[in-house]
C-alpha cells in the first residue's frame, strides 16, 4: 500500500489550517537553526579561551524519543501516526596556534589563532525488525526522511585577556531522500550561506551578529556587570554573584509556511495565495546570576522578557495571540567543587524551567494546556586532564525548547565527550 509521507518537515497545502494537517517546524527555520549552531560554537569557545591548547575535538549526541510524525495512507484516505526518534549529533574540531610571550602568572600564551569546523545534524530514525528465517530476527535502525545539517567554519583570534574575535560562515542544508531511500550529501534540497562575526572584550562585553544577503538576521549582546562593580569599589570574593545582562534581536516570524503564526493579519493568507509577507522581530531582554553558595555548591538563575514587534495570529484557528511579558526562566543547583587542580573538574546539576513559545501548544501532548510549559533537567560532567565526558536527561527544559520547539513533552537524553591537548 503506497504511502505519501507527510510530517512537520514537509508541509502540505494549508486551507483554513487545522490542527489535523498543520504542524510548525523549527527545523525549516534557518534563522533559528543558525542561532542554535552559533550558540553551541560560542559556548564551546567560552571553555576553550581559558585553556592553553593546540587541538580540541568535542562531540555530543542527543536522542529524543517518541518523535511522532503524520503519514498519509492513500489506501485508507487518512492520516496515521508513525513513531520515530529524533537524533541530533554535534561535533566540533579546533586547531589552535599559540604564540607570543606568556601572560603573567600563567603558562598561557598572550595570543592564539585558531580554525574551527563545527556542525549540528538533525535526523529521524526508525527501528525495524527484519525476519531472517532460521537465523532469527534482526533489529535495524536507520535514518528516515529529510535530514538537516548546520555547519560553521570559523577563524578565531584570542588576545589574552583583552579580546576574542570570531568570523566565518554558517551553512544551512536540508537533504531529501531519493526514491531508493538514499541521500546525496552533495546535493542539498535547500541551501543557505550566511556570515557571522562575534567578539568579546576583556571578559565583560560579548557581541555577535549573523548576516543573510548583507542584512542582519540576528544580533546578540551580553554584558557582565562585575567589572563595573569593581570599578565602583565593590569588593568581590568567589562568593560574589556573577551578573550578566543581555539583549537579543532576531527575525523570528516571517509568514513562512513552517512558522506557527501569521504576522499582522490572517486575511487571505494560505499556501495558494500570493501575498506580501509580513515580518515581526523578536526582542529579548535577559538577566542571569550565578552564585557560589559553598565550596561545593553553586546556583544559577536566568530569565528573559520579550517584545514582538507586530501582532501575531495562530495558524490553527486564526485567533490573535497575546504574548506574555516573560519568555523564559530557569534555575539550576550545581554540585561544583572548587578546582583543586587546573585539569580536574566535576559537576553534577539539576534544575527546572518555564518557557513560552507560540509553537509549544502544537507539539505538546495536550494542546489545550497552551504555549507555556514547565520542564526539568538532571546531569553530570567531568574533566580529567585531556579527556572529559558528560550525560544529561531532560524533559521540556527551556534551553532545549529554545533550540527545537518540537521536543515539547518528549524525553531527551544526551551524552558528550571531548579530547584536548
Amino acid at each position: 500500500m503506497k504511502k505519501t509521507i507527510f510530517f512537520f518537515f514537509i508541509l502540505l497545502v494549508i486551507k483554513n489550517a487545522s490542527s489535523e494537517i498543520y504542524e510548525a517546524s523549527t527545523l525549516h527555520n534557518s534563522v533559528s537553526r543558525s542561532n542554535t549552531v552559533q550558540e553551541l560554537f560560542l559556548n564551546q569557545w567560552d571553555i576553550l579561551k581559558e585553556e592553553n591548547f593546540y587541538f580540541d575535538i568535542y562531540g555530543k549526541i542527543n536522542w529524543v524519543s517518541g518523535f511522532n510524525i503524520n503519514t498519509y495512507n492513500a489506501g485508507k484516505s487518512q492520516y496515521e501516526t508513525t513513531d520515530l526518534n529524533l537524533v541530533r549529533t554535534y561535533g566540533s574540531m579546533t586547531l589552535a596556534f599559540p604564540f607570543g610571550s606568556k601572560i603573567e602568572y600563567s603558562e598561557k600564551s598572550s595570543f592564539l589563532i585558531a580554525v574551527t569546523a563545527t556542525g549540528f545534524h538533525y535526523g529521524l530514525t526508525k527501528t525495524l525488525k527484519a525476519d531472517r528465517g532460521l537465523s532469527g530476527t534482526e533489529t535495524i535502525t536507520d535514518y528516515k526522511h529529510p535530514q538537516f545539517f548546520d555547519d560553521i567554519y570559523a577563524l578565531s583570534l584570542l588576545w589574552r585577556p583583552y579580546l576574542t574575535v570570531h568570523t566565518g560562515l554558517i551553512i544551512n542544508n536540508e537533504y531529501l531522500p531519493k526514491e531508493d531511500g538514499t541521500i546525496s550529501y552533495f546535493d542539498p534540497q535547500v541551501h543557505y550561506k550566511k556570515y557571522f562575526i562575534a567578539m568579546e572584550f576583556i571578559g565583560t562585553a560579548r557581541y555577535s551578529m549573523n548576516f543573510d544577503n548583507g542584512i542582519a538576521e540576528s544580533v546578540k549582546l551580553d554584558l557582565t556587570l562585575n567589572p563595573f562593580l569593581y570599578l565602583l569599589g565593590v569588593n568581590q570574593s568567589i562568593y560574589f554573584p556573577a551578573i550578566v545582562t543581555g539583549f537579543d534581536y532576531s527575525a523570528a516570524y516571517n509568514d513562512e509556511l513552517f512558522d506557527p503564526v501569521w504576522v499582522k493579519t490572517t486575511a487571505g493568507k494560505d499556501a495558494n495565495t500570493d501575498y506580501s509577507k509580513d515580518r515581526a522581530k523578536l526582542l529579548l531582554f535577559s538577566l542571569s546570576i550565578t552564585q557560589r553558595l559553598t565550596k561545593y555548591f553553586t546556583v544559577e538563575g536566568s530569565g528573559s522578557f520579550q517584545y514582538i514587534t507586530k501582532k501575531i495570529y495562530k495558524k490553527i484557528d486564526g485567533d490573535k495571540i497575546n504574548p506574555p511579558l516573560g519568555k523564559e526562566w530557569n534555575l539550576l543547583i550545581n554540585l561544583e567543587p572548587l578546582k583543586t587542580y587546573e585539569s580536574i573538574a566535576f559537576k553534577a546539576y539539576t534544575g527546572m524551567s518555564w518557557y513560552w513559545d507560540p509553537a509549544i501548544s502544537i507539539h505538546r501532548t495536550n494542546p489545550d494546556r497552551g504555549n507555556a510549559i514547565y520542564g526539568w533537567i538532571i546531569g553530570c560532567e567531568f574533566e580529567l586532564f585531556m579527556l572529559g565526558a558528560g550525560i544529561t536527561a531532560q524533559r521540556n527544559f527551556s534551553k532545549d525548547l529554545r533550540m527545537l520547539s518540537e521536543t515539547a513533552d518528549k524525553w531527551s537524553v544526551e551524552g558528550n565527550l571531548f579530547f584536548r591537548i
